[in-house]
């Protein structure tokens, strides 16, 4: 797989992180270029908007901007050194999606902050912008990771076709390609309730669905050259059967799609936000293309 090219990393506080480790580890190993925007969020920002004329920048932003800089120019040289802007908004979706547009990155990287469930529903936390907003592939950094992850677990969903299943796998390979770390491929399935308060009489029918669903993980699987010790179909609920498979195997880095909930999941949040919420492991999220 081809290596990245153009990195973007976003940090909120000046301080040296998880996800700034990863974002230099791996531009050092692809020789990609690295950006790092800093995005302040002043509680008064959105007073001054209010004023006649534009505001000057707050006495934070531009500590917040100097600190980070600072920050930058004392890590060890890892190739060239990373390029930097810092900007201060008080509602994120008016200005993030369009500095990410702007820089054009292959792929950006964020420390993972968590949210609340109202955060979840409401969508206005950064974290939820980019989630929902980035058109690129976006991974989420927790406090504890390594700087370079080592293992890459693809979960998939095969209870329909979708490009987006082949665009998972191909961030996965692309991600342990940089990494020279084994990838691995999951796809989780629930059976019908039906079938399983009455397992005797329904096992017939739980069979078939079993095999409806593992055909196409398998095809997936072999048209990308995933080596069969490398695959896993388990049933059960995604979320579990997903942080179960990561604890197993030890990934470093899960990849998942990101798509808009429906019906109950928008109360609670889909598998991917829950993940993200609560990271087992860094979440390397992936949207599915316009139209698909």
């Amino acid at each position: 797989m081809s290596p990245y090219r153009r990195i973007l990393l976003i940090m909120t506080k000046a301080q040296a992180n998880a996800a700034l480790d990863r974002a230099m580890a791996l531009a050092a190993a692809s020789g990609a270029s690295l950006h790092v925007l800093g995005i302040h969020e002043p509680g008064e920002l959105r007073l001054r908007h209010e004023l006649p004329t534009p505001p000057l920048p707050c006495v934070s932003f531009v500590h917040f901007s100097t600190a980070l800089k600072a920050l930058l120019d004392e890590q060890p040289a890892r190739g060239a050194r990373p390029g930097f802007e810092a900007v201060e908004t008080s509602d994120p979706r008016d200005l993030v999606p369009a500095c990410i547009a702007r820089y054009a990155p292959d792929l950006v990287i964020k420390d993972c902050s968590g949210c609340s469930l109202i955060d979840q529903r409401a969508r206005t936390s950064l974290d939820q912008v980019l989630l929902h907003g980035s058109e690129v592939p976006l991974m989420f950094v927790p406090a504890n990771a390594p700087a370079m992850p080592a293992s890459v677990l693809v979960a998939v969903d095969v209870s329909h076709a979708s490009p987006l299943n082949d665009a998972l796998v191909m961030a996965g390979q692309q991600l342990a390609t940089q990494c020279q770390g084994p990838l691995n491929l999951l796809s989780a399935y629930d059976l019908p309730i039906a079938m399983l308060a009455n397992p005797d009489l329904a096992g017939p029918w739980a069979d078939e669905v079993r095999e409806s669903l593992q055909l196409p993980f398998d095809a997936l699987a072999d048209a990308h050259g995933i080596a069969h010790n490398h695959r896993f179909f388990s049933e059960g609920a995604p979320l579990r059967v997903i942080k179960s498979h990561i604890a197993a195997l030890g990934a470093d880095v899960v990849v998942v799609g990101a798509v808009q909930a429906r019906r109950w999941a928008k109360l609670i949040g889909d598998t991917t936000e829950r993940l993200v919420s609560h990271a087992p492991c860094s979440i390397l999220t992936i949207r599915p293309a316009p139209g698909s």
